[in-house]
Parts: structure tokens; C-alpha cells; sequence
């Protein structure tokens, strides 16, 4: 599967180092308890510098949806179509993914999705929300 993955001097952050090892987890406030994305210092609720990392649901609903018809990036051209996700997470954050290449889906907005973080090598993975149960 080709993906555009982010430089090699990000992945040794937080986000990215949960999402090698399989988990999805979310910036969080130890002092409001608001997850927020992307991850920050500062929490944007109350301004908080107490901030952390906790394990996100994996629960979210689908807000939006896009079929890509024409490639964003050069590396994408083989790739289009291909099904862009706006998704609500349980904890309150919202995130753009998409939808893993070659599944067939049936979308519709506000159905329930699940989170499958997709490995692409031993430093870098991506969270997928695909229907419950498929």
C-alpha cells in the first residue's frame, strides 16, 4: 500500500510511537481530562501544561466522507479512487483518516466506526476507522 508518511524525526514523537506499537492515543489534560488533536503542550480547553497520553476508545462516528478522484500526490496516482474520512472519536476529537485500500464499504454520515491502525513497517503506522464488526 502506498502511503505519504511523515519525516523520520517525527516518528520518535508520542503520536507516532502509540501508533507503531498498534494503539491509538490521544493528548490529553490531566487537569480538565479534554483529549485534544493534534497533540499540544498547552491544553486548548484550559490551558493546562499538564499534559499526557491515554489510550483512545477506538470508537468514532463517521461526520463526512470524500471519494478522491484525482490524486493529491504524485505517489497517490495509481491509487484513486480512494475514500477520504472526517470521524468523530468517542473522546471528543475529531480526525481526518480514510478508509484501508482495497476494503468495500458502504458509508453513510453518523454510522458507527471502529479504529484499525494499519502497520506499514516497524516505525510507522496509521489509524484507519473502518465499520464496526468489518
Amino acid at each position: 500500500m502506498t502511503v505519504i508518511r511523515p519525516a523520520d524525526r517525527y516518528l520518535d514523537q508520542p503520536y507516532w510511537q502509540h501508533l507503531a506499537k498498534g494503539t491509538l492515543h490521544l493528548n490529553c489534560c490531566n487537569d480538565c481530562g479534554g483529549a485534544h488533536h493534534p497533540p499540544s503542550p498547552i491544553c486548548p480547553t484550559c490551558r493546562s501544561f499538564n499534559t499526557g497520553w491515554k489510550p483512545a476508545s477506538g470508537k468514532a462516528t463517521l461526520a463526512s466522507y470524500a471519494i478522491a478522484r484525482h490524486s493529491v500526490h504524485p505517489s497517490l496516482g495509481d491509487k484513486v479512487p480512494y475514500i477520504i474520512t472526517l470521524v468523530d472519536l468517542e473522546e471528543g476529537v475529531r480526525l481526518v483518516s480514510g478508509i484501508p485500500e482495497g476494503m468495500e464499504v458502504d458509508l453513510h454520515v453518523g454510522m458507527a466506526l471502529e479504529c484499525k491502525v494499519v502497520q506499514f513497517d516497524d516505525r510507522f503506522a496509521l489509524p484507519y476507522f473502518v465499520p464496526v464488526g468489518a
